[in-house]
């Protein structure tokens, strides 16, 4: 490992090197990671109490502030995926960089999905997927009720994965990307309620 440290690096420097590149930047990262974190087990924990009780609200929908707000993750989306298509560069605010991330070799899933556009697609899947959960009460809204909450938890963890790069691999804060984050995180939170209360209904049904 060069410089002492276990995460890639080919320039021969720490961990403590690229988080000093941007420490204010880069402590907003820490931040919105560990909320992200917080967060999931927050949804696990209340996952695990939902099932060991009554329903409490069979019929109950996701909320009506999900297509609202993922309207906004669609507009950050886009615009990271026009930015990391086109080759032109971001418009950053005064906190952090965020050409130096969106031109590192993480802004490209697998090195062959740019971020934004995986972000885009599936930030559109959430909106179709609320509206089948909108339905009336049949086991496909049940499903979809789920499937909703189970996006938006991998898209939490994609995001951990990704905010985890910032400040430690890649020494530098993309206030889109944090913005992304904490868009997904809040469509988690939302999408819970009514997820809670159908897969009692879908594992009776299965059993």
């Amino acid at each position: 490992t060069a410089g002492g440290s276990v995460l890639p690096s080919q320039d021969g420097e720490s961990v403590a090197d690229r988080f000093a590149r941007d420490p204010v930047g880069n402590t907003f990262a820490v931040i919105v990671l560990i909320g992200m974190l917080a967060s999931l087990v927050g949804v696990g924990v209340m996952w695990r109490r939902a099932q060991g009780g009554p329903v409490a609200n069979p019929g109950r929908r996701p909320s009506l502030a999900i297509p609202i707000i993922a309207i906004f993750g669609i507009a950050v989306a886009a615009y990271l995926a026009y930015v990391e298509t086109s080759g032109n560069e971001a418009v950053c605010g005064p906190v952090g960089d965020c050409n130096a991330v969106q031109q590192s070799e993480y802004a490209e899933l697998f090195g062959l999905i740019p971020i934004g556009v995986l972000g885009l697609i599936g930030y559109l899947a959430v909106v179709g997927v609320w509206w089948v959960a909108r339905t009336d009460h049949n086991p496909i809204a049940d499903v979809a009720r789920v499937g909703l909450l189970a996006g938006t938890v991998a898209g939490v963890m994609l995001s951990v994965y990704l905010t985890f790069l910032e400040p430690f691999v890649i020494g530098a804060t993309c206030a889109w990307c944090l913005t992304s984050a904490v868009i997904i995180t809040g469509l988690m939170w939302l999408s819970a309620p009514s997820a809670y209360d159908s897969w009692p209904k879908l594992r009776s049904g299965a059993d």
